[in-house]
């Protein structure tokens, strides 16, 4: 019932503050995001070592790439699902890549994925600057079940999982553009972080879907059909 009497989906902007009737669903989502997500120290202090460790560029902008295999392509688990999406390769978005690249003069990239092997086909682009970080856990399990299935079974460790998603997430945001799909709530965080933290509505591409944001509810609708946002 409390996810129904929240739903901007269905009763529009009367669900959000009074002061933000005017801005809009996805402004003040954004805003309300940046001002509750703040950092542990100790979790602040393990996201600048990576950032040191990457090298990453202090003066020059990045194009934040999300390329998540997951879930999406399991062929035991489900094509396309209650996902809402399909299984895309690092190809599928590098058109995307180039357009904002072209767009905006930038060439580096920040990559955030789950897949060995969408590290091993940067190689394949070597016009841009790519930044990721080697040492984290990809493939093994995750390859054949799903992420759900593996922490309730107990197969990988749900408290370093986390923090790779943190990650992500706040990396992702400090990028200037953001390419990725609007089926991940890693993908839409990052974006309403990016745009709360700035006060600025950066480029973004989706490659399924646009922005949504609900709870409990099947609100989102991807060129592949609904799913839960």
């Amino acid at each position: 019932m409390c996810a129904v009497q929240f739903s901007h989906k269905l009763l529009g902007d009367g669900v959000l503050p009074p002061a933000f009737q005017t801005k809009g669903h996805f402004f003040t989502v954004s805003q309300i995001t940046a001002g509750l997500f703040e950092l542990a120290p100790s979790v602040q202090k393990r996201i600048e070592d990576k950032k040191q460790r990457l090298g990453w560029p202090k003066n020059s902008p990045l194009i934040g790439l999300h390329v998540r295999l997951g879930d999406a392509c399991i062929k035991s688990e489900h094509g396309i699902g209650e996902h809402g999406r399909k299984c895309n390769q690092l190809v599928d978005f590098m058109q995307h890549v180039r357009k904002i690249s072209n767009e905006y003069s930038i060439k580096n990239i920040y990559l955030a994925t789950d897949s060995e092997g969408v590290l091993n086909d940067t190689r394949q682009y070597p016009q841009y600057n790519w930044f990721f970080d080697r040492t984290t856990r990809r493939g093994g399990v995750l390859d054949r079940k799903s992420i759900e299935y593996s922490l309730s079974h107990k197969l990988i460790d749900g408290y370093d999982e986390g923090l790779g998603v943190i990650d992500d997430v706040f990396l992702l945001a400090e990028t200037h553009a953001l390419i990725g799909k609007f089926t991940s709530n890693i993908d839409r965080v990052a974006y309403q972080l990016m745009t709360g933290q700035s006060n600025c509505y950066k480029p973004y591409v989706s490659l399924d879907s646009t922005w949504c944001f609900d709870h409990g509810l099947k609100s989102g609708h991807s060129d592949f059909g609904p799913f839960w946002c």
